[in-house]
């Protein structure tokens, strides 16, 4: 919430600094953690993030908005430049929690297989996998908490299919 003594600017600085985590989350997933990649995103994101950001009025979560905005950016970006994103490594996070070497080639057949769902898919079980919950993911993505349990377990039921189809 901006006080009334600080400028625009100083206000979303403080949202940036607040959500930083999670923006460049978002970037990682999208860039196969290639550091320009990862830093280019990430500005594509404060500035979408900044060109709304005075047209923000907290009827949803900060969070939420920064979602919609870094998950769309992201999309965007990757059309622009007509290439789609890999996911080939884990993030940081992943690897201080699967250190098996099994595990972490599962998790990246799995980000792999993710990475062959449509723009729409891969939004909402992106936001699955990072523990947002269902009402919060209906903001974002503008639809009703049923319409994702729904559309989740569709995105299950075809992953697992992509997934049996590959040992076969």
């Amino acid at each position: 919430m901006m006080q009334k003594t600080q400028s625009i600017e100083e206000a979303f600085t403080a949202m940036v600094k607040r959500n930083e985590a999670l923006i460049y989350k978002v970037c990682l997933a999208f860039t196969r953690q290639q550091r320009d990649e990862v830093q280019d995103l990430k500005q594509e994101v404060l500035c979408n993030l900044w060109r709304g950001f005075g047209t923000f009025k907290n009827e949803s979560r900060e969070t939420t908005w920064i979602y919609k905005v870094a998950l769309n950016t992201a999309l965007q970006y990757y059309r622009k430049q007509q290439r789609t994103p890999q996911f080939d490594e884990l993030t940081p996070r992943m690897a201080e929690t699967y250190t098996d070497e099994d595990d972490q080639q599962q998790l990246g057949r799995m980000y792999e297989l993710i990475h062959r769902l449509d723009d729409e898919e891969q939004k909402l079980i992106y936001l699955y996998i990072d523990d947002v919950s269902g009402k919060e993911t209906a903001k974002i993505l503008g639809t009703t908490p049923g319409n994702v349990r729904l559309k989740l377990f569709r995105i299950k039921e075809k992953l697992k299919k992509m997934a049996q189809n590959e040992k076969d």
